[in-house]
């Protein structure tokens, strides 16, 4: 049989791991934001659920989670930027040695140009949160690809 006061508490206990992680381990800030959402707490109760239950370990480890899923997609991205590249390249020397016009060739390189400059964008914005740098990105995007100025 399952203890419904023991999944109520370990739910509390999550709901404060979670407040303790979006505030950075700030326990103050913690019981205040618990205390709004109608989870009062006393201080020594926080300090011995932060001991007990591990909290700046497992937020370390969120932490690092996080940084790795960041890290393996903009690996991926990168790797497709260098693929893409190789590929351009290659398109560059063929259309240089053609001997006249092969429109074919000349519409893949130039989507493969196109592709390279929007995956350069989102890379860029990944980078950087900064929110006056994503409107300068959605006004670039939004000027290129339709021709609209804001």
């Amino acid at each position: 049989m399952t203890d419904p006061k023991g999944k109520a508490i370990r739910a509390n206990i999550e709901m404060a791991f979670g407040v303790y992680c979006l505030l950075g381990g700030n326990v103050s800030k913690t019981l205040v934001e618990l205390a709004k959402r109608g989870l009062k707490l006393s201080r020594p109760t926080m300090d011995k659920w932060i001991k007990d239950y591990r909290f700046a370990e497992r937020m370390q480890s969120a932490d690092a989670e996080r940084q790795r899923a960041n890290d393996s997609q903009l690996s991926f991205e990168q790797a497709m930027m260098s693929k893409l590249v190789a590929q351009i390249e290659k398109y560059e020397m063929y259309l240089e040695s053609a001997p006249g016009i092969d429109n074919q060739a000349t519409y893949a390189y130039t989507n493969l140009l196109k592709t390279v400059v929007e995956l350069s964008r989102k890379v860029k914005v990944k980078e950087d949160k900064n929110p006056e740098a994503l409107k300068q990105a959605a006004d670039e995007i939004l000027e290129s690809e339709y021709g609209i100025k804001r």
